[in-house]
């Protein structure tokens, strides 16, 4: 027990950041270890959908929740229910999780085509084919590519959320290229729904004044506040 309240007291004085490396370190640890281990096999895109929720719900509980806990409880007042933080916490500012979770869908169907891609080039379909090197090759780099679009999505989902201005532009350069990409394709196939709604989405809420005064505020000097506030 004395070993277990000093290992906790260690902890606690880490910092920010020992806390994100180590809540993403187990997160993915444990994700890897749960898929490898269950009878139920998921596709690569489900797979990918899944760790991104679960990794995204640890990081809220460790690195957000967890502080105001402990700022409530060095107040000498009773500690709040996770629960009922962590849902103050996603209601506080709507439309920055609205952004944020925008902006986590991007990421995903990012990192899902990139694993999608990697599959594909160990196919053995791929492996068959005449020219199956340079096949390879150019799938390795099309998910090498994939991939980092996917890192950019998942980097302006925490600048948004700790409310950087460069976040601001990020988000709204991914999601403007994403909803021209799919506009222009719309118009190659018309029979067909191929718009993002998510990304048009996104490019509105990015648009409003009272988003753009939180990561913008010297632009906001002149004009009157208004209510729907993020803050």
């Amino acid at each position: 027990m004395e070993y277990g309240a000093s290992v906790m007291k260690q902890l606690e004085q880490w910092s920010t950041w020992q806390w994100a490396l180590f809540t993403n370190v187990i997160a993915a640890l444990g994700i890897y270890l749960g898929f490898l281990s269950s009878s139920v096999k998921l596709s690569s895109g489900t797979q990918v959908y899944v760790a991104v929720l679960a990794i995204v719900f640890l990081n809220l509980i460790f690195l957000v929740v967890r502080p105001r806990i402990r700022e409530v409880r060095a107040a000498g007042q009773s500690a709040p229910s996770v629960i009922g933080v962590l849902s103050r916490v996603l209601t506080e500012r709507p439309l920055l999780t609205a952004l944020c979770i925008l902006q986590l869908v991007g990421a995903s169907r990012g990192a899902a085509s990139t694993m999608q891609i990697l599959q594909a080039s160990t196919s053995g379909y791929v492996r068959n084919l005449p020219n199956s090197e340079a096949v390879v090759l150019r799938l390795k780099m099309s998910s090498m590519l994939m991939g980092s679009v996917a890192l950019l999505w998942f980097l302006g989902v925490v600048g948004l959320w700790i409310e950087r201005s460069w976040a601001w532009w990020l988000a709204l350069i991914l999601n403007s290229l994403a909803g021209v990409v799919s506009g222009i394709i719309q118009l190659l196939k018309p029979g067909e729904f191929l718009l993002d709604p998510w990304a048009t989405l996104a490019v509105v809420l990015l648009l409003l004044r009272p988003v753009r005064r939180v990561f913008h505020p010297r632009q906001a000097v002149n004009h009157p506040p208004e209510t729907g506030q993020l803050t």
